[in-house]
């Protein structure tokens, strides 16, 4: 269960001391005694492999174009970068496996206790931190911090502290370091202190720590044994682990549900047939995602808009919880009711996220998609639809599908004009505002739908489609025209749908 700290995977080295954080899998990689496998980080993003060479990694980090990625000669600004990521069919990766927990009343005491216990280790070593600063200390390291922590808990007036496991501490302690070096690589703000009030609680147990499940056959629950807590947990069963979990998370939710999450690891599943050689993909609001394939057929899926859905019931909650006196019950009651809508909302963007995602990288050889500011465009009017169509999601999500099967995931220039220029004769006309769905072409008199032609744009600049030899086709004409006429069923055209 040892892990390295790598560059963009949520958990970067210390760069001013070049040292190697040691410790179980927690949202981290493998280390240096992995680097000849290709390992999956479910959630995130992919690494490309050590021996893969410096133009991989440049290509992952942004500095610079994936070596067989095409510029297209019409579209300025364009080409991409591509995620080279892949995993062979017999290598191991390393996947998460969630399952609902439900504690009795003893065992959620004694959880309680064990979050109170990793909040206050996280604020000890961010006060230890900031002590050091302000009096213009060297800052210490982690291991030192981790032995003076272990002779803070033997005080008198820290006795509390022995009464839940120790793993779980040196976890909170670990994270905190990962937290700092995360800010010095200008990745994240600095951390903040911790509160019981905070939404989320978590504490993680590793292999070392002696957790056990125990799961008897034909059964719909799990039982999981945690040091120092009395008793076993239910977990309701959903699936076989693969493996013996080299971590174990426990986590309580704002919304008043206890969760495990168990690292294990996994053989890679058959990756699906593809269908299609490649397609491009614009993101969008009135359309969540417009997809053209590449051999003439095109679709458009609808935007879930779970927030706006559920905006009349928020906004009466919102009231009522204005309404009460803070600390009763009945405010405790009606904040868990906000917080279980706040969950529902979020499951249903996962649920159509994961799905959309799965269908895309399963039935295409490559996938072409924008590069999308999300961070800027929550700071403008479209901030609440920005975030409720969930795109940073859907495509995440899809590089790690990608590269899990092997696919290409290609991620165009964010500058490239793909609602400017007409996909027929390649003519940029400059920017148009947003309530122009449909165009008409002054050289070609080509009639264009925004939102099929910026896709198709979108798969000429990753190189994955003759740009300039398809123009003029049919089949090319009728994958961006717009209007009742342009439905082009014998091109094969799909209807706007949900994925099911």
């Amino acid at each position: 269960g040892r892990a390295v700290s790598h560059g963009r995977t949520g958990v970067p080295s210390d760069h001013g001391r070049r040292r190697v954080h040691r410790g179980p899998v927690h949202g981290r990689v493998p280390g240096p005694h992995l680097r000849g496998e290709r390992i999956l980080r479910v959630g995130r993003d992919v690494r490309p492999d050590a021996h893969r060479g410096r133009a991989a990694v440049n290509a992952f980090k942004g500095r610079g174009g994936h070596p067989k990625t095409k510029r297209c000669p019409v579209l300025q600004g364009g080409g991409g970068r591509s995620l080279p990521g892949r995993i062979e069919p017999n290598m191991e990766t390393i996947r998460r496996y969630n399952y609902r927990a439900y504690p009795t009343r003893g065992q959620r005491e004694a959880l309680s206790r064990l979050f109170g216990a990793c909040r206050y280790a996280w604020n000890w070593y961010l006060d230890q931190r900031k002590v050091a600063w302000w009096l213009h200390l060297p800052i210490p390291s982690y291991a030192e911090l981790s032995r003076r922590f272990t002779e803070f808990k033997k005080e008198p007036e820290n006795k509390w502290l022995w009464m839940v496991s120790s793993g779980p501490m040196a976890q909170a302690l670990r994270h905190a370091e990962t937290a700092y070096s995360r800010a010095y690589a200008r990745k994240a703000g600095y951390p903040h202190y911790k509160s019981r009030h905070c939404g989320e609680q978590a504490a993680t147990f590793t292999r070392s720590d002696r957790c056990h499940i125990r799961h008897e056959r034909n059964s719909r629950w799990m039982f999981l044994r945690l040091p120092k807590i009395d008793g076993e947990i239910k977990l309701r069963w959903s699936r076989d682990l693969p493996s013996r979990p080299s971590s174990v998370t426990v986590m309580l939710h704002a919304d008043g549900t206890y969760e495990a999450s168990l690292v294990a690891k996994a053989d890679p599943k058959a990756p699906p047939k593809p269908r299609h050689d490649a397609c491009g993909i614009d993101m969008g609001l009135e359309s969540l995602a417009s997809i053209v394939y590449s051999d003439g057929t095109r679709e458009k899926v609808a935007p879930l808009k779970a927030l706006r859905k559920a905006g009349r019931r928020l906004r009466k909650l919102n009231k009522e919880l204005s309404r009460r006196k803070r600390g009763s019950n009945n405010y405790s009651k009606t904040r868990q009711a906000k917080a279980r809508l706040y969950a529902r909302i979020g499951a249903q963007r996962k649920d159509l996220a994961c799905k959309l995602a799965s269908r895309v990288a399963g039935e295409n050889q490559a996938v072409a998609m924008e590069t999308l500011c999300v961070k800027g465009l929550m700071r403008t009017r479209m901030g609440k639809s920005v975030a409720d169509a969930a795109w940073s999601m859907f495509t995440d999500r899809v590089d790690v599908l990608c590269a899990q099967w092997g696919r290409k995931a290609i991620h165009i220039d964010r500058w490239c004009p793909s609602s400017q220029v007409c996909s027929q004769c390649g003519r940029k006309d400059g920017p148009k505002p947003l309530n122009v769905r449909e165009w008409e072409c002054p050289r070609c008199g080509a009639f264009l739908d925004r939102d099929w032609n910026a896709a198709l744009n979108i798969l000429d600049a990753a190189g994955l489609a003759e740009s300039l030899n398809a123009r003029g086709g049919d089949v090319r004409r009728r994958l961006a025209s717009a209007g009742r006429n342009a439905i082009a069923r014998e091109a094969g055209t799909h209807r706007t749908a949900m994925p099911h």
